[in-house]
């Protein structure tokens, strides 16, 4: 287990959102009301216990004494804050300077803290460390069984997506939370349109349940990655971001090039044949004489050098390594994607309107592990209060292009404990 023992001053340029030329005066500002703070809550501590009791009798706290605290940085609301790690094992808390209360645990003992000097807090990632690149969670364990909830307002289906009004979603399920931001310059700055995994495959696949006499069914290739990573460079385009890659209206007539499509000998002229369960064969559509360049290079790329194939997909590694090629290709060398599962070091780029990939496993509206394009989000928020803290709860709500509508949608992480993400940026 990693340990963070700095002291708090070398934090001050981790990320873009701390402050790097703080005077001598203002860091000593810093510290005289973090121990201001931690003595008072210290000497007042039975009054706080006495106070928040009377309104949390299923959740007592019984804390004595303050254990442990350390200076922290916490991201939703871009300041610093105080870490309280109680008594034995009777919890801890998050508290900004002005007494906004982050987070109360009335009976766990984080371990992984006890010699840290200096933490990252966010509402929605829990505890991190920065390594001078990206966040990473001390503990990641996952939460508790999920309870699904149906027939919310605002939302077509189950699960996390499929949400067309986030305010009526919101209202319906989250009714205390009020929208705090809203971030989605890559969406509200240019006319955002992304394509459907049907509309960027090549090849169909037909499946028969009577041994080949039918065949009643039918598959798209396992695009959703490559999708993914095409509508969220296409998005760079529009974006000027990355100008030099190719636009959506250069596209190329597939049918001319079929003898240069790797893959095309092997999938791309199968046919009905009785005694067979499936066969693959090249997609009957229009899209196919107007496939947009970028993709045709992004999955000839994939095929070649990146072990992809329309059964298996593309993994997270092999997909950073297609979208590293993209920009080698079109003159943006020494610049590397990376990988993270934390959500804190992607608000940035989407504040900036800089699209990213993501990937979900373990989704209730998924079926299997998919990838969609994250293109912003929204921060909602409500505040409740015991004695002196006023504490905030935060929701995070995303905006993707699942590869699978003709539109975006709103995603609903908070609604799946047992949800992972990650994000490529």
């Amino acid at each position: 287990m990693k340990k963070i023992t700095t002291i708090f001053l070398i934090f001050l340029g981790f990320v873009s959102f701390v402050f790097t030329n703080l005077t001598v005066s203002a860091e000593e500002g810093i510290e005289i009301e973090y121990k201001q703070i931690v003595n008072y809550i210290s000497n007042h501590l039975s009054e706080f216990r006495t106070e928040y009791n009377k309104t949390h009798a299923m959740e007592r706290l019984n804390a004595t004494s303050i254990e442990k605290h350390c200076l922290v940085y916490i991201i939703d609301s871009n300041e610093y804050g105080i870490y309280l790690d109680f008594n034995d094992d009777k919890g801890y808390l998050v508290t900004s300077f002005n007494y906004s209360l982050y987070t109360l645990n009335t009976t766990d003992d984080l371990t992984y803290l006890k010699d840290v000097e200096f933490t990252y807090y966010s509402a929605y990632d829990g505890f991190l460390y920065h390594d001078g690149e990206s966040f990473h969670k001390y503990d990641e364990e996952m939460d508790s069984d999920t309870e699904i909830l149906y027939g919310v307002d605002g939302q077509g289906g189950d699960g996390e997506t499929d949400i067309y009004d986030i305010d009526e979603y919101v209202s319906s399920r989250y009714p205390s939370y009020k929208l705090e931001e809203t971030h989605e310059k890559a969406v509200e700055d240019v006319s955002y349109s992304g394509f459907s995994m049907k509309q960027l495959t090549y090849y169909q696949k037909y499946v028969s349940k009577d041994g080949g006499y039918t065949y009643s069914k039918s598959v798209t290739e396992e695009n959703c990655a490559l999708t993914a990573a095409f509508n969220v460079m296409s998005n760079w385009v529009q974006m000027r971001i990355y100008g030099h890659l190719p636009p959506k209206t250069s596209t190329r007539n597939l049918k001319l090039y079929l003898d240069e499509i790797p893959d095309y000998i092997y999938y791309g002229m199968g046919e009905e044949t009785v005694g067979h369960d499936f066969y693959w064969t090249l997609i009957d559509s229009t899209f196919i004489t107007k496939m947009p360049e970028l993709y045709y290079q992004m999955r000839d790329y994939a095929v070649r050098h990146a072990r992809y194939t329309p059964e298996l997909g593309l993994s997270t590694s092999n997909t950073i390594e297609t979208m590293n090629a993209m920009l080698d290709r079109y003159g943006y060398q020494n610049i590397t994607f990376t990988s993270s599962f934390n959500f804190s070091d992607v608000m940035t780029s989407l504040q900036k309107g800089r699209a990213v990939f993501m990937g979900l496993a373990n989704s209730l509206s998924y079926a299997s592990n998919h990838a969609v394009a994250l293109l912003g989000y929204k921060k909602y928020s409500y505040k409740t209060g015991t004695w002196i803290f006023e504490k905030t709860h935060y929701a995070y709500f995303f905006l993707i292009d699942d590869g699978y509508g003709l539109m975006e949608t709103y995603f609903d992480p908070n609604c799946n404990s047992k949800l992972v993400h990650e994000f490529i940026y």
